[in-house]
């Protein structure tokens, strides 16, 4: 078979093996393809790799050879799953990889805000501890997690994950269902969740339900020391919202792992807001969390090989 992987560098800079997908044939890997390089770098492909780079309708109707679209993410709208099953075209996303790495980060980002350690360290640096009469000090007062609450948009693996590590550390946990009770979360309506938390941690898909869930009006009603955490979609906050509420004080933080358009044009004003934090879409990068999704698409190779449906899309 031959396998072609579009944009493997993100996902592989190195210091993993391509092996497990290697093992099914010939197989050729790009570190990144633009859009000009897409039908010429995937025409002889039976089996294509990809994590965001855009397939769509267009170039499938040139891809007579193609048979399978194997994703390097949990996310397929980057492909034109429609054209994909109006072409034959075979489509396998991979869940459950990132869930303790995305996990971790988002309650990093927590203590991160809380704490200040970087900026503590900074201060160390920079001789302010030499030079103080006293043994301790602090450059803000540092709020305990213990009895917070954290609200959770998005209670699927990832979301249940944050609040098991939210609820060791003493915090209350919301969540938002239409389905009834959440196992380790007290489910509210949105009003509510937005009014009461301390924190509000984003991790649902990105559709037109959740589509700017954070925007002028639920800004609003957040308490002023609220803190939002975003790293499931750029799209799950209108920005230009944020940015004003941030500016005027509305709320009092947010540490974003995932923005609107990556990577951020440089006139965007969260990047220069002294309490907007922002991470590079790094939260799922974690080295475990990538081994895992190489052997998930594996794993979906042989799930296309066998007939088999697991993970299957289209």
């Amino acid at each position: 078979m031959n396998v072609v992987i579009l944009d493997g560098y993100t996902v592989n800079p190195g210091d993993l093996s391509w092996a497990p997908i290697e093992a099914h044939g010939q197989v050729t890997i790009y570190d990144r393809t633009s859009p000009d390089q897409i039908f010429e770098r995937s025409r002889f492909a039976e089996i294509l790799v990809v994590n965001k780079v855009k397939i769509r309708g267009d170039l499938l109707a040139k891809l007579p050879m193609l048979r399978v679209i194997c994703l390097l993410a949990t996310g397929y709208d980057n492909v034109d799953v429609d054209a994909a099953q109006k072409y034959e075209v075979k489509v396998y996303n991979a869940v459950g990889y990132g869930t303790e790495s995305v996990a971790q980060h988002t309650l990093a980002m927590i203590l991160a805000f809380t704490n200040r350690i970087e900026s503590h360290h900074r201060s160390v640096q920079h001789g302010d501890w030499a030079d103080q009469d006293d043994f301790s000090y602090s450059l803000n007062s540092v709020r305990e997690l213990k009895g917070k609450t954290l609200g959770i948009i998005g209670y699927g693996k990832i979301g249940r994950r944050v609040g098991d590590l939210a609820s060791a550390f003493g915090m209350q946990v919301l969540t938002l269902s239409r389905s009834g009770e959440k196992e380790g979360a007290r489910v509210v309506d949105q009003k509510t969740l937005f009014q009461s938390s301390h924190f509000i941690s984003l991790h649902a898909p990105l559709n037109e339900g959740t589509r700017e869930i954070v925007n002028q009006d639920t800004l609003e009603i957040m308490r002023k020391d609220a803190i939002i955490i975003n790293t499931g979609r750029g799209g799950l906050i209108k920005e230009k919202d944020l940015i004003r509420a941030l500016y005027t004080k509305v709320i009092a933080g947010a540490v974003l792992d995932v923005l609107t358009i990556e990577p951020p044009r440089a006139s965007n004003g969260l990047c220069y807001l002294e309490n907007a934090w922002i991470t590079p879409h790094m939260a799922w990068k974690s080295f475990e969390a990538r081994e895992a999704l190489i052997l998930i698409v594996a794993k979906n190779i042989n799930h296309y090989i066998n007939g088999v449906d697991t993970n299957r899309v289209v």
